[in-house]
């Protein structure tokens, strides 16, 4: 009989072998299928005629051919190729967007600032000035356009963000009851199940950098950003992705566990997810302020420069483009929480676009004081106490703007997100819409009196201000129109009204005046005549009652002057605090997304060479090997057979026992 029980025991012994290695042949295509392998051991010996007699072979143990340091590699490579995978794919959007040649802003501004080039050339030309304002507007066209398609991009990002989310929190409820599967589950942990949850957790690498640990009871715990808690045991909590109360625009991700969240926006990293909040912050969110900065510039200093001129209606120029100070746009560049307690309302005007950045900033009332921190680097920049009286308002200097307080007051805990320049480029817009309004001439005009005798003659006249009474009080005239007349005693001369044309004297004996050099004469007259918003400058060598004359340039439609000035703002730093013109500080965006781009093309080639080599590595320890599995099925196949033939003898020699009694 003990034969006999022997025999039983190598027979199933083997069968359990041969059934696990055909289980390894049936999932030798399955992704993620450790092989198995059945651990024989000896049964325990029987003591007998003072010997121990062996009694067969059992089971020990199936086990799974697996190695955690090898399983965590994927786990870790996974979540790094698919973070900078995701990254390049959003990357690669942004760079052929900035840098394409038709839908791109440097090509837009160059058509833009030649057409005016056509004005500077023939400032009467109707044609010339119709194609200077169509240029401006397909320039604007392209400045939406460019907005516009960032917005659905990051649109979908946010819908993408949503829906991993979802996913997260289903493979963490899969997980969760896998484990309570395992931790469940009699004698030895099941293979199939481990094998399982593995694969859920490399799923949940993909799409964000996990950190697990193994416990006593075949459980394992899953934990993401910086240690937040997914699955503990068989409790498992979910990340749900909501509108950020700060930006509308925004999603903010949570780890919600019964009652409680926690805000883990800022602490998610790798996978797809990780990728993703990457784009937006690095590339995305730095082109759409770019973008409204190099808006910013061109608005400004256009206008600015605009208003010092005259149309051919004998207008002083307006804005010509969009008043980036707009109350309806300074009030969209502040966003207040939903979660606010007090009513503030707030504002943003902008003092100096060069000083602009592509930062968005957090300002949040705390223990009575407002902190401004600019969320680019994180870090406070500014401090201060609440207006005493509203409104009031607190300039920042150091970035070219300020807040204005209009109403109401915040509670401490409140908090607004501040967007300087994000969305200029939408709503940046044309208000000139007829030729006849480019102010393309100077609104002053100086003559010298065909009586001159010296070799005086006017420099130039530059103005500075066209909001002063000599503009103002009467259009289209120069209050008053002066006369510049030099007197017998040299580098003296007087100034006088010629408002009925008849020389009323300002002011005479004015000392100062410098032969061949360039003087200027309201200056060197003072008060009030510096305050006049224009300046006239005089060189040469005048004679005693040589005078001059300055008066409102009506009907100087041939006057070139201030749409020459305007020409000039192509070349003038007026951005980055004085170092960028505006096709730089564009171009400087442009430069920096390729740099990104190509870094990120760069980690992604290397991080997916380091994925395909750790799971290599993985299935030369785990994976199935076919020729080997052959082999261990024809040893398995032998050595059964070889215990069902011991069997055969042992009924032979039992039923010689039998036979022999009879």
């Amino acid at each position: 009989m003990s034969i006999f029980d022997i025999s039983v025991s190598g027979l199933l012994s083997n069968q359990a072998s041969i059934a696990t290695t055909s289980h390894n042949i049936a999932n030798a295509n399955v992704e993620g299928y450790s092989r198995q392998r059945v651990e024989q051991q000896a049964r325990l010996p029987q003591f007998l005629g003072g010997n121990y007699r062996g009694t067969g072979s059992e089971v020990g143990n199936i086990k799974r051919i697996f190695e955690l340091s090898q399983q965590l590699e994927v786990q870790s490579t996974t979540a790094e190729f698919n973070n900078f995978d995701s990254f390049l794919q959003q990357a690669k959007r942004v760079d052929g967007l900035l840098a394409d040649s038709d839908s791109g802003i440097n090509n837009a501004i160059q058509k833009f600032f030649t057409a005016l080039q056509g004005v500077v050339n023939d400032p009467a030309s109707i044609p010339a000035r119709q194609v200077m304002v169509s240029e401006s507007q397909t320039m604007i066209s392209k400045f939406d356009l460019v907005h516009s398609q960032l917005e659905s991009q990051i649109s979908e990002i946010n819908g993408s963000i949503g829906a991993i989310a979802k996913e997260i929190t289903t493979l963490g409820d899969s997980i969760a009851k896998l484990n309570n599967q395992i931790a469940g589950s009699p004698g030895s942990f099941p293979p199939d199940l481990l094998d399982q949850r593995d694969a859920q957790i490399n799923r949940l690498s993909e799409l964000v950098s996990v950190q697990t640990l193994d416990q006593p009871d075949g459980s394992i715990s899953v934990f993401i950003g910086t240690g937040q808690s997914l699955v503990i045991g068989s409790v498992a909590n979910s990340l749900t992705a909501n509108v950020d109360p700060l930006d509308p625009r925004s999603m903010t991700l949570n780890i919600s566990a019964g009652s409680s969240s926690i805000d883990v926006t800022r602490t998610i990293q790798g996978g797809q997810l990780g990728g993703l909040l990457s784009a937006v912050s690095d590339v995305i969110e730095p082109a759409f302020n770019t973008l409204g900065r190099v808006a910013f510039g061109i608005a400004n200093s256009f206008n600015s420069q605009h208003q010092l001129g005259i149309d051919l209606n004998n207008q002083l120029g307006g804005n010509y483009f969009t008043d980036i100070n707009d109350p309806s746009l300074a009030a969209g560049r502040v966003i207040a929480s939903s979660a606010n307690a007090g009513n503030a309302v707030l504002s943003v005007t902008i003092d100096d676009p060069s000083l602009l950045t592509d930062s968005n900033y957090q300002l949040y009332l705390s223990a009575g004081n407002y902190q401004l921190i600019d969320q680019t680097t994180n870090t406070t920049i500014a401090t201060f106490a609440p207006p005493a009286v509203v409104p009031g308002t607190v300039a920042v200097p150091g970035i070219g703007m300020t807040i204005n307080f209009q109403s109401g007051a915040a509670i401490n805990g409140d908090s607004f997100e501040l967007q300087p320049t994000r969305n200029f480029a939408r709503d940046f817009n044309l208000l000139v819409t007829a030729p006849e309004q480019i102010a393309a001439a100077s609104p002053v005009r100086g003559e010298k009196l065909i009586s001159n005798i010296g070799s005086g003659a006017i420099k130039g006249i530059s103005v500075s201000d066209t909001s002063t009474a000599a503009f103002t009080t009467t259009p289209g005239a120069l209050t008053p129109p002066l006369r510049v007349t030099f007197d017998a005693t040299p580098g003296e001369f007087s100034i006088y009204d010629m408002t009925t044309g008849t020389p009323v004297l300002l002011v005479g004996g004015v000392t100062g005046f410098v032969a061949n050099q360039d003087n200027n004469m309201l200056a060197l007259a003072g008060a009030p005549y510096n305050a006049y918003g224009y300046e006239v400058t005089i060189n040469g060598n005048p004679q005693n009652g040589d005078s001059f004359d300055i008066s409102y340039n009506n009907n100087g439609a041939g006057n070139n002057e201030n749409v020459s000035a305007l020409g000039e703002l192509q070349f003038a730093s007026t951005l980055d605090n004085g170092n960028s013109n505006f096709q730089q500080a564009f171009g400087r965006v442009i430069s920096s997304t390729g740099v990104k781009t190509q870094s990120a093309q760069i980690k992604r080639d290397a991080s997916e060479s380091l994925l395909f080599q750790a799971k290599e590595r993985k299935a030369s320890t785990s994976g199935v090997n076919l020729d080997e599995e052959a082999a261990n099925l024809i040893k398995y196949q032998q050595a059964y057979e070889a215990s069902a033939q011991v069997i055969s003898v042992a009924r032979t020699l039992f039923q010689t026992v039998l036979d022999s009694v009879r």
